[in-house]
């Protein structure tokens, strides 16, 4: 009897261990339960969808294959991040950083390890004493440098307790554009194009740019590195946009079309912006996800912004979206209408870094998380 409890004894101490380690391409499936599970179908689906252009093609990998940390317990992933290259570049010279992505905790699994070890006789302050979410941003397959951004509610503050720190003057953005898509949704397509194009009368649109704004039609070409190079010694820090990754980002997302929009001077680019448009919930949104121009070259910026908010009016675009950087653009933006985009909680839902210098960033939504 006595040995019969001492087995069971061990037999409770293994499948309470919660093993925090790194991740590769074979956790593939457990992962896609995992994010089943704790972020529902669709998100699995979308993981599952991009994972060989994420995770083989981006041309910023050190190597092909999966890049995360994982909390695994009793055979199951109870918790991840995923570590993207980012590219990142400070006063014009590389350095590896990785942007945090798909951070989750399946909160109920924890909940339930814990338990377990607890049972098995370990004290609950020595397991995780900052918890298991802090154990995964600290192991070292995740990198000294680390970014993140659109980040929840529960981790946002879980982040921050772990020593991420909240870049001033970077989030998220929004601005109305048009009435004509719930408009439409609600009396009908052509009695709702008829009203809109009075209501949208109230909401003011920039005038149209001065400079020569195009579409982009083909690839990014030898333009964008020429345009890159010169632009990656005037910012602090930036992340890497060459047109090796633009292609691969923008041209070839396995499930999302953009639109670029460019500025030439010349036969050389003065700057570019990308745009995608998508529906939710029964609502038209378009976000910016990229935009780069030489430091300081505002009058190119500006020229971007409004001729995209005149394409999304004109597409009938209810609602646009801008994760910008930076107090200049933030105001810049500001001044076209553009204000802070909160959480459900009225939380703004900022950068948030750890190990990096502080200084100015200038990211884009379409940095970490495939846009």
């Amino acid at each position: 009897m006595v040995e019969a409890r001492e087995m069971d004894r061990k037999v409770d101490t293994l499948t309470s261990m919660i093993d925090v380690r790194a991740a590769d391409d074979a956790d593939k499936p457990a992962l896609l339960a995992f994010m089943a599970e704790a972020a529902g179908a669709d998100k699995a689906a979308t993981l599952d969808r991009r994972w060989h252009w994420q995770w083989h093609l981006d041309p910023r990998l050190a190597a092909p294959g999966y890049k995360g940390v994982v909390a695994v317990w009793n055979g199951r992933i109870i918790g991840n991040i995923a570590c993207m290259p980012a590219g990142m570049y400070i006063h014009g010279q590389p350095v590896d950083a990785v942007w945090l992505a798909d951070a989750r905790i399946h909160f109920g699994w924890a909940r339930e390890a814990l338990k377990a070890a607890v049972r098995a006789g370990a004290r609950k302050r020595d397991l995780f004493p900052n918890g298991i979410a802090a154990a995964l941003f600290d192991h070292p397959a995740a990198g000294s440098m680390q970014l993140g951004k659109h980040i929840g509610e529960a981790m946002m503050t879980i982040g921050h307790r772990a020593g991420f720190r909240y870049v001033p003057d970077a989030g998220n953005t929004m601005r109305r554009v048009s009435l004509r898509w719930p408009l439409q949704q609600a009396i009908g397509r052509v009695p709702g194009a008829m009203v809109a194009a009075v209501a949208d009368l109230s909401i003011r649109l920039p005038r149209r740019p001065r400079l020569p704004v195009q579409a982009l039609e083909g690839p990014f070409d030898a333009r964008f590195d020429a345009l890159w190079e010169l632009a990656r010694a005037g910012y602090p820090a930036i992340t890497r946009r060459d047109a090796a990754v633009l292609n691969w980002h923008y041209r070839n997302h396995p499930d999302t079309d953009y639109r670029t929009l460019v500025v030439a001077d010349g036969p050389a680019l003065r700057g570019y912006l990308v745009y995608k448009v998508w529906h939710r919930r029964g609502r038209r949104i378009a976000r910016v996800v990229d935009v780069l121009a030489l430091a300081g070259d505002w009058a190119a910026v500006d020229a971007l912004a409004a001729a995209a908010l005149h394409e999304l009016r004109a597409a009938g675009v209810e609602r646009a979206d801008w994760f910008a950087c930076g107090a200049e653009l933030r105001a810049r933006l500001a001044r076209l209408g553009f204000v802070p985009r909160v959480t459900r909680k009225s939380r703004p839902q900022p950068l948030m870094v750890r190990g990096l210098p502080e200084m100015p960033f200038h990211v884009t939504s379409g940095d970490g998380d495939g846009g």
